[in-house]
């Protein structure tokens, strides 16, 4: 009876092990004007591909400067053994993925490109976005405008910063951004969808879940708690935010993917005088049977604050790529999944 037993645990074992799925990678990456604005900036983000390999990569800021950027990085990667297939429906995002894409559509009010993925076994959703970078409020409370009027140093009559820490007028001032409608388009756009779902690109916003209580006193949030209205949109709305459902200790992890140096020479600081860093990449997902297997920044471990280069407060966070030249002025954000 106990042989029987052993033997039956033993092909419950194998079974299991048998039965376990290799994980989908996705990947993020801001490409800083396809990055023309590092030294050699499309060298520098296919090494970085070529590093990770990441079935599912989701790029922003390709504006096609010189032809097709997408098909471009798809030939090159193919010469290095790496095969894609290329999206791209418009706007300045677009999409490589080791999957077939059977469809795709340009939502979000021109901002967001919304694929349909064959896995072996069944479709995913995956949908890339670019949000309007303007009224970027959380500079505010740092003590400078967001893009409207400009964005200058917000000066009290002796020069020195003068935040703003009114919770309404910040909230205001967000809301007065395209970021709130872009999404909404979206969602409108996937209602009916019941696939596994996800969402990654450059949001120009931070995460409700960044500014809290145990973050008011830290990175020049001035005291406050802001619940950020679009990240809020998107969780009422059942979407998970994949590193911060991996790494809940935002103290610990802050995950910061702005601002990163990149390698040319020059601070790709926007509030020079301000601690500015903030997670405004991400990748979130939605739906049964999806579950995070990792997820980590991608680019140095070094980001602007006060306009120097320092690693203080991210050393707990996990890193890929440190040490490989990075095109830029964001990090990139990586995540394995596995979808039942």
């Amino acid at each position: 009876m106990k042989l029987k037993i052993g033997i039956l645990s033993l092909l419950f074992l194998v079974l299991s092990a048998c039965s376990k799925k290799e994980p989908i990678t996705m990947l993020t990456f801001n490409t800083f004007h396809e990055g023309t604005k590092s030294v050699d900036g499309f060298e520098e983000i296919k090494n970085v591909i070529l590093q990770l390999s990441p079935d599912i990569i989701g790029f922003t800021e390709v504006r096609n400067y010189e032809g097709d950027w997408t098909y471009k990085m798809q030939v090159a990667l193919l010469k290095e053994g790496l095969s894609y297939h290329r999206g791209y429906v418009g706007g300045d995002i677009a999409l490589l993925s080791k999957y077939p894409i059977s469809k795709g559509v340009l939502t979000g009010k021109g901002s967001i490109a919304n694929f349909e993925l064959v896995l072996a076994n069944t479709s995913i959703a995956v949908a890339v976005a670019h949000l309007d970078y303007t009224q970027y409020a959380c500079y505010l409370p740092r003590g400078y405008y967001g893009g409207n009027p400009n964005w200058d140093m917000i000066s009290d009559a002796n020069g020195n910063l003068n935040p703003i820490t009114d919770l309404d007028s910040i909230l205001a001032y967000n809301l007065a951004s395209q970021r709130d409608e872009q999404l909404k388009d979206y969602l409108n756009t996937i209602k009916n969808v019941e696939i596994p779902t996800f969402l990654m690109g450059d949001f120009n916003e931070p995460s409700h879940l960044d500014w809290q209580k145990n973050t008011k006193d830290l990175f020049d949030h001035q005291g406050l708690i802001i619940n950020w209205q679009n990240s809020k949109m998107l969780y009422a709305n059942n979407f998970v935010d994949a590193y911060r459902n991996k790494y809940p200790n935002v103290v610990k992890n802050p995950g910061f993917t702005w601002p990163s140096p990149h390698s040319k020479e020059g601070s790709t600081s926007w509030a020079p005088k301000a601690d500015e860093r903030d997670r405004i990449d991400f990748i979130y997902y939605k739906g049964k049977g999806i579950s995070v297997e990792k997820a980590a920044i991608v680019g140095s471990k070094m980001y602007y604050v006060n306009n120097a280069l320092t690693s203080k407060g991210a050393a707990e966070d996990v890193f890929l790529a440190t040490e490989t030249p990075w095109p830029s002025d964001h990090k990139a954000v990586f995540s394995s999944f596995q979808i039942k």
